[in-house]
């Protein structure tokens, strides 16, 4: 079986508090894909960073995601239902209890044996490590750290997935609704992606939204660029949404909701000290400046001017994941959603027209009606003249 590319967000489960912590543990994870049964053996380093003694018990649990917003969930060993899944019982940790002298680091060693009737595929668990304290005749857990464990049992890949919704609507004291009218901003993209298979996936796309001339619109989302050592480099601008853009996983049976909130449209400022900013407008400032943009190739006749529009935008969602044997697997969808804003657009000028037809109004009655019966009035005025001079000469 091919070796399947996993990466699990530490910082979904790390509950480390350094103002607080008096004694940590590394590596934080541990992966092993296996090709067989045989025992497991590892080391996890110890530090006591404080400046007294220390004693720290050990224990283990499974982890599954405990909802689709997949805020992990411990299962103890005699809690777990199903003993096919488990991984916390077959941990061995050489020792239960260990005290460390101040500032004494001491590497642990741990052993997995995998049973040959485990099922297929991944296993989670994790390896805790706490100190306990007396507190009034009764001892206390006030802390306690832990290092993930993934184990890929071999057997049989079983991959099978499903979209099992991709809404929009609005989010509010962390209750979503869904809807397709909106009049103004943010607007939440809410996807549900659900894991039967045996094996947790890593599913990534994005989101591309379309006015109704099928225009792309810009700068909807900023992302940071890290260089290859983790440092942030600086803010780009896309014309996207990412889904699942820290690549988190969806693990095996369960569910997992992605949400992407849209907010503003972006745009870059140059700082006097040359580095550069990301600021935001707002729907209506975006529109506005778009007509504005335009203003500069106004006819005479035309004008900007505002109304109240509700205009109609298209989320183009995309979705994929890597399967067995590098297989890539898509699933697309189209929604429609409104917005009702305030949009300046190029018009008529109804005034300069009012006064141009009056003109031209006028310059017709004085060439169609005044003009002949001065014509006449003049031609009448001749035509006495000669007939009196014709009189006086005979």
């Amino acid at each position: 079986m091919k070796k399947i590319i996993l990466s699990v967000i530490i910082a979904l489960f790390l509950q480390v508090g350094t103002s607080f912590a008096s004694f940590g543990v590394s590596p934080l994870k541990f992966e092993y894909d296996l090709n067989n049964f045989n025992v497991i053996q590892d080391k996890i380093k110890i530090i006591n960073q404080s400046d007294s003694p220390i004693t720290l018990y050990s224990s283990t649990e499974d982890f599954i995601a405990g909802d689709d917003s997949w805020n992990p969930k411990f299962i103890r060993p005699e809690d777990q239902v199903n003993a096919g899944y488990t991984l916390s019982n077959w941990i061995r940790v050489e020792d239960r209890n260990i005290t460390l002298a101040p500032r004494e680091s001491r590497e642990i060693n741990f052993s997995i044996q995998i049973p040959r009737n485990a099922e297929p595929g991944w296993h989670y668990a994790a390896i805790f490590f706490a100190p306990w304290i007396a507190q009034n005749a009764q001892v206390a857990v006030v802390q306690r750290l832990w290092v993930l464990v993934l184990v890929n049992v071999p057997g049989d890949v079983i991959i099978q997935w499903e979209v099992k919704n991709f809404d929009i609507g609005l989010k509010q004291n962390e209750t979503f609704t869904p809807q397709n009218n909106f009049s103004q901003l943010p607007i939440t993209f809410q996807t549900l992606f659900k894991n039967d298979g045996n094996v947790h996936l890593k599913p990534n796309g994005k989101i591309t939204l379309l006015d109704e001339n099928k225009n792309i619109l810009k700068n909807v989302w900023k992302k940071s660029l890290m260089s290859p050592s983790g440092t942030f480099l600086w803010e780009t601008l896309v014309d996207y949404i990412p889904i699942n853009e820290s690549l988190g996983n969806v693990l095996s049976k369960s569910e997992r909701k992605f949400e992407n909130i849209w907010e503003w449209f972006w745009y870059t400022v140059l700082n006097p000290d040359g580095t550069r900013s990301v600021l935001f407008k707002d729907i209506n400032t975006y529109y506005k400046e778009t007509a504005q943009s335009q203003a500069q190739f106004l006819m005479f006749w035309e004008s900007i001017k505002t109304r109240t529009v509700n205009k109609k935008i298209t989320a183009l969602f995309e979705l994929s994941y890597t399967g067995k044997d590098a297989e890539v697997k898509d699933f697309n969808e189209e929604k429609e959603f409104f917005i009702t804003y305030e949009e300046q657009y190029i018009g008529l000028n109804t005034f300069l027209l009012v006064v141009l037809a009056i003109v031209f109004a006028g310059i017709w009655y004085y060439v169609v009606k005044i003009l002949p019966q001065e014509r006449l009035k003049k031609e009448e005025e001749l035509r006495k003249k000669i007939l009196e001079e014709i009189e006086k000469n005979k």
